[in-house]
């Protein structure tokens, strides 16, 4: 699974934002799970090029079936059509009109905290290996960042566009089932839980001379948003305060010139924890 876009900003990891997917990162996931999907149909089939884009070709006065459909061949293996007979994703093509079309955009989202306080209580903590010189290791559990998280839940509007009334019927049934069962668990491993889809009454209107089928399904997906500051961006430094005074004689003036010198290695200090 591939997507064509990403995040081009900076300012998530400055602000230390090791997840955040509201909107760029589930609308092309969809997208490109939807095309992975229709690859492997032999109808509805999506050709793509070595840059993702489709493979689409001038259908002028050429009947639908006028390209080569995609073939098995002798040892049961998929031959690539030669060009994409449906379209997916999030705008038309500017030279002409392609049906039929699955597109793909967001239908807004709610931030909804995991907790009262957005997890600020969670530390995360990292194992660091010493080894000293005669060979002794341990290892130190010391925090590594502090964490903040929360909820996105949103919808995702997939609008299938045809021509033909069957092919209109055939697609939405298909994306149903693609993200009701085929692909759940996998869209589950990379952060985005689809729950119940909704598909909505189909319709129809004018499109020049001919009819232009539509249906829509709904997708209503929750995923998560996570902030680790590191401990090091936070603590400078940590100061030790020794106060000496006399314990037979409390309140005895300590004589001014009085210091106190050590040299404790860091891996002395670890090995003694």
């Amino acid at each position: 699974m591939s997507t064509n876009n990403f995040f081009k900003s900076n300012l998530m990891g400055l602000h230390n934002f090791v997840q955040a997917s509201m909107l760029v990162f589930p609308k092309e996931i969809i997208i490109s799970t939807l095309r992975d999907f229709f690859s492997k149909d032999d109808y509805y089939h999506f050709s793509k090029d070595q840059w993702g884009f489709a493979n689409t070709t001038d259908h002028t006065d050429l009947p639908p079936g006028a390209d080569i459909p995609t073939q098995h061949n002798a040892n049961g293996a998929n031959q690539e059509g030669l060009s994409t007979r449906i379209y997916i994703g999030e705008n038309y093509r500017k030279d002409g009109i392609f049906y039929p079309a699955v597109l793909v955009k967001s239908g807004g989202s709610k931030s909804v905290p995991i907790s009262i306080n957005r997890e600020q209580e969670s530390i995360q903590y990292e194992d660091i290996i010493y080894e000293d010189g005669y060979g002794n290791e341990t290892i130190v559990h010391r925090p590594h960042s502090f964490i903040t998280a929360g909820v996105w839940e949103g919808t995702i509007i997939i609008d299938v566009m045809s021509r033909s009334l069957r092919a209109r019927d055939d697609i939405a049934e298909a994306i149903a089932m693609c993200f009701t069962e085929v692909t759940f668990e996998t869209i589950e491993d990379i952060g985005i839980i689809i729950k119940p889809i909704s598909i909505g009454a189909a319709s129809e209107g004018d499109d020049r001379n001919d009819k232009l089928f539509r249906q829509t399904l709904t997708l209503d997906i929750r995923t998560e948003w996570r902030r680790e500051i590191p401990v090091g961006n936070v603590i400078d430094a940590i100061f030790f305060t020794v106060t000496f005074e006399e314990l037979s004689s409390p309140g005895t003036p300590v004589p001014a010139n009085l210091t106190a010198n050590t040299d404790v290695s860091l891996s002395d200090m670890l090995l003694n924890m």
